[in-house]
C-alpha cells in the first residue's frame, strides 16, 4: 500500500514517515509540507492513501479537504488532529475523508486505521460512527420519500391531504390550521394539480395508499374530539 504524508511539522512528519516504514505492507511514496493546494504530489505519485494534517491548510482546512477529496484521483484519506472533539470528527466525515484519527493515538493506532481505511472501512470513535449511520438513514428516507409522489407536496400541502383524507371540509381544515379557507382553497388545488387527482375521495385514497394516515404521519394535528 501506497501512502503520501502530508505534515507541516517536520519533526512529525519525519516521525510519521519513520513510524510506517516499519510495517511491511506500506511504502511511503512522499511526505510533502506547504500549501495544499499545491499537492501535485497526489496526481504525481498517485499513492493509495493520503495521511493528512487537518490543520496543514489552516484556515481553512476543512474547505481544502473537500476539494481535495473530490479530485477524480483523491486517495482515500486518514486525517491527523491535535483535536478530538467529536464535532471536529463530523465535519471532517462531512468533507469526505474516511478516518480520523487523534495525534495522541497515532503511536498505537496508526497502522492499524491505514489498514481499515484502505479496506473501505471509516475510522471513527464509535459515537460518530453512529451518529455517520443515523444521518445516511435519514438522507435514504428523505431520497425515497422525494421519489414517491407525495414527495413533490410542500409540508402545508402534505398537513391540507391529511385532513381532507379525514373527511374534514375546507372550514374546519382553516380552523385546524388556523388559515384562511382560501388558502385551504389554493392547497387543495396544488394537490390535484401535483398529484393528477380528481377529487377528494381519490386524495383520501391516495394519502391511505401512501401510509400518510399512520400515527406518525399525524404527528402535529390537533385532537379534534
Amino acid at each position: 500500500m501506497t501512502i503520501l504524508v502530508a505534515e507541516d511539522d517536520p519533526l512529525l512528519r519525519r516521525f510519521l514517515v519513520d513510524l510506517l516504514a516499519r510495517e511491511g505492507d506500506f511504502e511511503v511514496v512522499g511526505a510533502v509540507a506547504g500549501d495544499l493546494e499545491s499537492l501535485d504530489a497526489i496526481t504525481r505519485l498517485r499513492p493509495d492513501l493520503l495521511l493528512l494534517d487537518l490543520h496543514f491548510a489552516a484556515p481553512s482546512a476543512l474547505d481544502t479537504l473537500e476539494q481535495l477529496t473530490s479530485r477524480p484521483d483523491a486517495p482515500a484519506t486518514l486525517v491527523l488532529s491535535a483535536d478530538p472533539q467529536e464535532e471536529t470528527q463530523l465535519e471532517v466525515a462531512q468533507s469526505g475523508a474516511r478516518g480520523f484519527l487523534s495525534k495522541d493515538d497515532a503511536v498505537t493506532a496508526l497502522p492499524q486505521a491505514i489498514r481499515a481505511v484502505a479496506r473501505g472501512e471509516l475510522w471513527y470513535t464509535p459515537r460518530v460512527c453512529d451518529s455517520i449511520f443515523r444521518e445516511y438513514r435519514s438522507l435514504v428516507r428523505r431520497a425515497r420519500e422525494q421519489q414517491r409522489p407525495a414527495g413533490q407536496l410542500t409540508d402545508r400541502e402534505r398537513e391540507v391531504l391529511i385532513r381532507v383524507a379525514r373527511g374534514l371540509t375546507n372550514n374546519q381544515i382553516a380552523a385546524d390550521l388556523y388559515m384562511s379557507v382560501h388558502t385551504v382553497k389554493l392547497h387543495v388545488q396544488h394537490i390535484f394539480r401535483k398529484l393528477n387527482l380528481p377529487n377528494r375521495t381519490e386524495a383520501a385514497v391516495f394519502a391511505v395508499r401512501e401510509g400518510l394516515l399512520d400515527p406518525l404521519a399525524n404527528r402535529g394535528m390537533r385532537d379534534e374530539g
